[in-house]
């Protein structure tokens, strides 16, 4: 059996870095709206990929635990690609586009304040929080990728997986 998710994860992190370069050259700050929101129809493509050929592989039938090994795996190996790149773009070729990111959270939150009516003394706090963190620093990225592969890699993943399995009917027991 090809482990379809190398070539899927490798595929969907050159899409995702190309497209994240497209969006950052239309606008960064899109980067950290509607574009993250985007993405993830490449990434879902992707990690589907990967089931369908390995399902085919196995001559049309997929348990949970494989279908659900292929995409998690493709996410993995995707995620980690587009974060060594958005880590190289934000600290090395752009360090600018960290303070982007920083205000287009700043707006973020403060639009989410006035919505649920968030005292200002805990919006304050968020946005003082934001203004003191890199989050595309080394210890930021080296704790926020293990978690992203969890959710919503993992979540994905299984969702995924229940969706596509296909039990070989000769394998159940009677």
């Amino acid at each position: 059996m090809q482990q379809h998710f190398v070539r899927s994860g490798a595929l969907l992190g050159a899409a995702t870095i190309v497209f994240n370069l497209i969006i950052y050259m239309i606008s960064p700050k899109f980067l950290v709206s509607w574009g993250s929101w985007a993405g993830l129809v490449i990434t879902i493509y992707f990690m589907s990929k990967a089931v369908r050929d390995t399902r085919n592989d196995l001559h049309g039938f997929i348990s949970l635990g494989d279908a659900f090994k292929a995409s998690w795996l493709t996410y993995v190996l995707g995620a980690f690609l587009t974060t060594v790149f958005m880590f190289i773009l934000t600290n090395y070729i752009d360090p600018g586009l960290v303070d982007v990111v920083k205000q287009t959270q700043i707006e973020a939150i403060e639009e989410v304040a006035v919505f649920f009516n968030i005292p200002e003394s805990q919006m304050e706090e968020q946005i003082s929080m934001i203004e003191d963190t890199n989050p595309f620093g080394l210890a930021t990225v080296a704790l926020s990728l293990p978690l992203s592969f969890l959710f919503p890699g993992a979540v994905f993943a299984i969702i995924m997986a229940a969706i596509m399995k296909k039990n070989d009917p000769k394998l159940k027991e009677n």
